[in-house]
């Protein structure tokens, strides 16, 4: 398969994984990360720029991938995944418990917490375009200006949204079996919500999704975003990603001294 993968930056490693829009509006969040960090930002099997074998059915063959990719790396990274790539990161996490040092999921989806009868998320396939600004940014004005986008861009972003919909559609934005994996979680880990997040619709939906991981992953929610967080803030964000990595760092070096004793 080809897999399209960004690097950019120096310094210890992060994989960072974009969400439903690809990498069209990735580069000033992935500037910030790179003034600290080797940024490794692939693209997932399906968007333009990588293949889509047929044994890459789901999430999870998504995550079985990027396990091979971190494998290759001289360093365990960071892995820090925003919406639907919080979702594959939470995953790989699972899958390669030993192979990442730190997990960060920046409102992230991929398991259903309400009963059957509640919906966790909006519908993003019945919503227009204002529709959609409205629940994924605070501030409007932190939106994409659709109306400086190029036709490729139209079609990037239409090839992003048939992909989106071949992993997400069904079931929608969850694997049931997940939430019975994140236990396996064995880094430290963080969850990042916006305040102003209007796309899931569950009450404590992300203080319950980081119950679920390991031994219990930190909070933090963000009152001045939206859901994404990424393109709203991408400089806090860039902020919370050194603090935790140093938070990281100290707690490996303890463990690493304890060992020495």
């Amino acid at each position: 398969m080809t897999l399209e993968v960004l690097e950019q930056g120096d310094g210890p490693a992060l994989l960072f994984l974009h969400g439903e829009d690809g990498h069209a509006f990735t580069t000033p969040v992935i500037e910030q990360l790179a003034a600290d960090f080797r940024v490794i930002a692939p693209t997932h099997p399906a968007w333009e720029g990588s293949t889509r074998p047929d044994h890459i059915e789901d999430v999870r063959d998504i995550a079985s991938v990027y396990v091979e990719l971190i494998e290759q790396l001289d360093e365990p990274p960071i892995v820090l995944g925003c919406s639907l790539g919080g979702w594959i990161a939470a995953e790989l996490a699972v899958q390669a418990r030993d192979l990442i040092a730190g997990l960060i999921l920046v409102s992230p989806v991929g398991v259903k917490l309400g009963d059957r009868e509640t919906r966790d998320f909006v519908d993003l396939w019945v919503l227009d375009f204002a529709d959609l600004i409205a629940i994924n940014y605070r501030d409007a004005s932190h939106a994409p200006d659709m109306t400086a986008l190029t036709e490729a861009d139209y079609q990037y972003l239409a090839v992003a949204s048939e992909a989106t919909a071949r992993y997400c559609w069904k079931p929608y934005m969850h694997d049931p079996k997940l939430r019975h994996r994140l236990r396996r979680v064995a880094v430290p880990s963080l969850v990042v919500n916006g305040g102003a997040d209007a796309f899931t619709l569950l009450s404590g939906y992300f203080d319950r999704y980081g119950a679920l991981i390991g031994s219990g992953a930190a909070r933090l929610e963000l009152p001045q975003a939206g859901r994404r967080i990424e393109e709203e803030e991408p400089a806090e964000l860039a902020r919370i990603v050194r603090e935790f990595a140093v938070g990281v760092t100290n707690e490996s070096a303890a463990v690493a001294a304890g060992k020495g004793r």
